[in-house]
């Protein structure tokens, strides 16, 4: 923990230190409302606990947000919350929450235990604004009309009003300093509280406005600010001044400063707005994306995001390594195609709808068809070094702008040959123009034309990249291929080696001539006649690239239409050169500030790198802009990982730090979420089972584990995440939960030590008795042969019996043996064979079809709400039940498959020599016979139905993973709704 929380405070200074200065409509932005599963659109208050949850107070109940999931609590669900208007939420020293109530007092939860304070434990009224608890576990609330009440830990309390020194028995917020001073804001000023000293109270006559203070706030650095009914003040020494007079004097009830050190207001009347620590003002208004104007809680959570609470919804802002510029900040449309740098460096951006000139942080002109353009959609850009620019469009051919005029225009009426869309401009090293069209090559040259086509040796004629090599060659990319054109002779490149490559997106060349080739079957590296390449195989995430850039600090920047990915040159030419496996690319998208994780290609240039050295990405929600240089302080937090549920055979237990469960426990759900609000659907798991696992099991995003069939034990639950992207990888502090499965009597060792040491008792006074039977009878015999020796062939033969009668108990003894192997392999109720037996039985069949090339198909079957028969009628009618399901699979199911009872209200079924399609017939038959089963004989109007999964041995390397994937799929059927077979 020590380590995940030292990462984390590195990652709040870099991030601050970025987000000082962006505008605020550049921070990356999200909202929710009740559409998204807040009980309400007004957040009234924000807080996030030890454990990395947040919470957010409602008027309709509290919530806990996981980074998925909105868990209300309300009064339906929790009594001891006696009212749902949820007005104040605070983390006390000990990481208690306290939560302040419209009408329904305060309520303390600690460590899953409630505690709620009313007027009968002392408030002065039930109608609380804020309530803080101190180091000494005092609770001080903040009542709406009866001044304020303090509650001593030994229950004694305290009443604060009017009558004892209050200017007004109206107020609104507390804030608890560092040496447990405590601040009172109310209708006529601020009062402080220093142990039981009289209160101060600070009104106009410090400094304060002559109006109602609404809210306090302790920053960082120990100064006091208050959100008042006009505008924001700051304690400085004894007095309070306003903070700066280029603030609106508006109401102010939410207060925070950020780890960059700006300070956030929020207004009743003018949305949110930040004080920069340089004196200059920039806001955010429902006009640009804020959901209400009214800002009724601000917060910072540990990742650095602010949280803003309004009467409309919530809002998270953060900041992020890209930045990306749309039509919010005046971009004419959001779907750019192409990005080129002028010479004046402004950055002219070709979208959908029209052509934007970028410089300074702004938009600072627009062309579209209006202007003169022949079209309003842009595919292709090429700056000229007299400040003139080439644009080509989707429909109107080609153009030559200069100061914002149309100076030349081609297109198939005026002689341009192939088409009228433009997707790649180059300039030859003789100067001539190079075009690349829907329908060719064109060369233009002292004003004259010439096409390349598939006639002359393109590979097709569909251009969609181009590039002038040093050399002077000509690379031409095709939707079928590349070509290089050399002294006006085509020459194809041969790409259906590498991985059969046909779309050719990009190229780019180092110093040394090498070319690198954007392709959709990934990076081809072309070297002295060679060529090589990269892909899914060795290691990318996506096959289809778009777009190569150098950043000049030895990576490779390569987008695509899941984000924009950076490989390390090393690796890549490592993994050309056989000596490294996978490239191990950083992955971009969303999370990093990409307001869509879709480049696009097929036009260009579509990614650049411009004279300050940033990266800029035309997607399809803007142009993304990052600085590779400052990109390693935006590492991602690891994120710590809660355990929020444990199911045991269908009944939901607290997640607590051990669980000690009672005998005949068979089946466990834990259900967990990894606590980072950046991107949590991006967040991947893994988890093991100490006393089952061997290793650790990844399941990607899934956030449940399950395991059945547990025996008696002490077990050992152990989670944790890694967030993808930026060389981040699994969390090594790992949350664990202990699980302790009580034993049956006969499961104790020391019941089955009784029981062997009672059969070698048995076993030793039956061989005592019958010897001692033995030599009695052989004294009789030795009698009689002296008296008869004439019957002495007589006693000969019952001595012989008497073998044989030794011998036949024996045998009996080994028939016995066998039973009892019988009996472990057989379940004792069903009859049908047992776990063990299928098991062994699964691992022969998974063996013998892997070596024939037969089909083998295995499905999990499950009773649905069997534990409510056992609950609604009894464990009899339960069995009786088991014993009806199991006759009715084996009459349902054909002879071949074998049955088996997995364990509790599970059965497992091995189909050799079947197909996945045939079992999946069979067991949905079965299911059907299952529904149709007349239950009233032991659960007089039971509805039985079953759930299953099946699955075939295809893809799976060991008979164990077929398993697996067999109950994945049951717990799907039971998800979907049960009464199903998913396969």
């Amino acid at each position: 923990m020590r380590r995940f929380l030292a990462l984390l405070a590195l990652c709040i200074l870099a991030a601050g230190a970025h987000a000082a200065g962006k505008p605020v409509n550049a921070y990356f932005r999200e909202t929710w409302t009740t559409r998204e599963g807040l009980p309400h659109n007004q957040v009234n208050a924000i807080a996030q606990t030890p454990d990395g949850y947040l919470w957010f107070g409602t008027w309709e109940g509290l919530v806990r947000y996981n980074g998925l999931e909105f868990h209300v609590i309300d009064r339906r669900n929790t009594p001891a919350l006696r009212d749902n208007g949820i007005r104040s939420i605070r983390v006390a020293p000990d990481g208690a929450l306290v939560i302040g109530t419209s009408r329904g007092g305060v309520s303390v939860l600690r460590k899953g235990a409630w505690r709620t304070y009313g007027k009968r434990d002392g408030l002065a009224q039930d109608e609380v604004m804020d309530a803080v608890l101190d180091a000494k576990g005092r609770l001080w609330v903040a009542t709406e009309s009866a001044g304020m009440t303090r509650i001593d830990a030994d229950g004694r309390a305290h009443q604060y009003n009017q009558a004892t020194g209050l200017p007004t028995n109206i107020t609104f917020g507390l804030v608890r300093d560092r040496d447990d001073t405590v601040w009172l804001s109310s209708a006529a000023g601020v009062v402080r509280f220093v142990g039981d000293k009289a209160p101060v109270v600070y009104n106009e006559d410090d400094g304060l406005p002559d109006a109602p203070i609404f809210h306090l706030e302790q920053m960082a650095d120990g100064t006091l600010y208050a959100g008042t009914e006009r505008g924001a003040y700051r304690r400085v020494g004894e007095r309070f001044e306003l903070v700066s007079t280029t603030l609106p004097a508006d109401g102010v009830p939410s207060l925070v400063r950020d780890n960059a050190g700006d300070l956030w207001v929020g207004t009743i009347n003018h949305g949110l707005l930040r004080l920069g620590a340089d004196g200059t003002l920039d806001n955010l208004s429902s006009q640009k994306g804020l959901p209400n104007n009214r800002v009724a809680a601000l917060f910072v959570d540990r990742e650095g995001s602010l949280w803003a609470g309004t009467n409309a919804g919530l809002l998270r802002l953060r900041d992020a390594p890209f930045t990306t510029f749309n039509t919010e900040q005046g971009l004419s449309d959001d779907y750019v195609r192409a990005i080129v740098q002028g010479r004046d460096r402004s950055i002219w951006i070709g979208t959908s709808r029209g052509l934007n000139r970028w410089k300074d942080g702004k938009v600072v002109d627009v062309l579209t068809s209006a202007d003169g353009l022949p079209g309003d959609s842009i595919l292709s850009l090429l700056a000229e070094n007299d400040d003139s620019l080439w644009v080509g469009t989707y429909v109107g051919g080609l153009l030559r702008l200069r100061d914002r005029k149309v100076v030349e225009h081609y297109d198939t009426a005026s002689g341009l040959p192939g088409s009228n869309q433009i997707r790649a401009l180059a300039h030859g090293l003789d100067g001539s123009l190079w075009i690349g069209t829907s329908r060719g090559l064109v060369q233009m040259k002292d004003g004259k034309f010439r096409l390349f086509g598939s006639a002359a040796g393109l590979p097709r004629d569909f251009v969609l990249a181009l590039h002038v090599a040093r050399d002077g060659a000509v690379w031409v990319g095709t939707a079928n291929g590349a070509a290089r054109v050399v002294d006006e002779r085509v020459e194809p490149i041969d790409l259906h080696r590498m991985n059969d490559a046909q779309d050719v997106f990009d190229f780019h060349e180092d110093g040394d001539g090498t070319v690198w080739i954007a392709t959709d079957r990934g990076l081809v590296r072309y070297r002295n006649g060679q060529v090589a390449s990269i892909g899914l195989a060795q290691g990318l995430p996506i096959d289809t690239l778009f777009q190569v850039v150098d950043d000049q600090a030895g990576s490779l920047w390569l987008t695509s239409n899941r984000g924009v990915l950076r490989v390390a040159r090393r690796d890549a030419e490592a993994v050309l050169a056989g000596k490294q496996r996978t490239v191990n690319p950083d992955q971009f998208g969303e999370p990093d500030g990409l307001a869509s994780s879709q480049a696009n290609g097929g036009s260009g240039p579509a990614a650049i790198r411009d004279a300050q050295g940033r990266l800029w990405v035309a997607t399809a929600r803007g142009a993304a802009m990052v600085d590779p240089t400052v990109l390693h302080s935006y590492r991602r937090q690891l994120a710590p990982v809660v355990i929020e549920q444990v199911i045991a055979d269908d009944r939901e237990l607290p997640a607590q730090a051990k669980l000690v469960l009672p005998p005949g426990t068979r089946k466990l759900e834990f259900h967990y979420a990894g606590l980072s609000f950046q991107m949590p659907r991006l967040l991947r798991y893994r988890y093991r089972l100490e006393g089952v696992d061997a290793g650790w099991n990844e399941r990607g995003n899934q956030r449940v584990a399950q395991y059945t069939n547990l025996g008696p034990g002490k077990y050992r639950f152990l989670v944790s995440s890694s967030a993808p992207g930026l060389g981040q990888g699994w969390n090594p502090d790992a949350t664990a939960l202990e699980i302790e499965i009580q034993p049956q009597v006969w499961q104790n060792a020391w019941f089955m030590a009784a029981c062997m040491a009672a059969i070698a008792l048995l076993v030793f006074f039956y061989i005592r008795w019958r010897t001692r039977s033995l030599r009695v009878r052989a004294i009789e015999l030795e009698r009689v042969v002296e008296e008869r020796t004439r019957d002495l062939r007589e006693q000969t033969s019952r001595l012989l019996v008497a073998d044989e009668e030794k011998t036949r108990l024996l045998h009996q003894l080994q028939d016995k043996s066998e039973a009892f192997e019988r009996q472990a392999r057989e379940d004792a109720l069903t009859g049908l064979q047992n776990r063990r037996s299928l098991d062994e039985g699964l691992a022969r069949a998974y063996e013998a079809a892997v070596r024939t090339q037969q089909p083998l198909s295995f499905a999990l079957l499950d009773i649905d709400n069997f534990k409510r028969i056992n609950d609604e009628y009894s464990h009899a009618a339960g069995d009786e039940a088991l014993r009806e399901v199991a006759r009715v699979l084996l009459e349902s199911l054909n002879h071949d498959a074998l049955l088996a009872r997995w364990g509790g209200e599970e059965f497992a079924v091995l189909f050799p020599a079947t197909t996945l399609d045939q079992a999946r017939a069979r067991c949905e038959t079965a299911r059907a016979a299952i529904e149709a089963l007349n239950c009233d004989a032991f659960a007089p109007g039971w509805r039985m139905t079953l759930s299953g999964g099946v699955c075939d041995r295809t893809g799976f390397a060991h008979h164990e993973r077929l398993v697996r994937r067999a109950d994945q799929l049951l717990y799907e059927a039971k998800r979907a709704g049960r009464n199903r077979i998913v396969g």
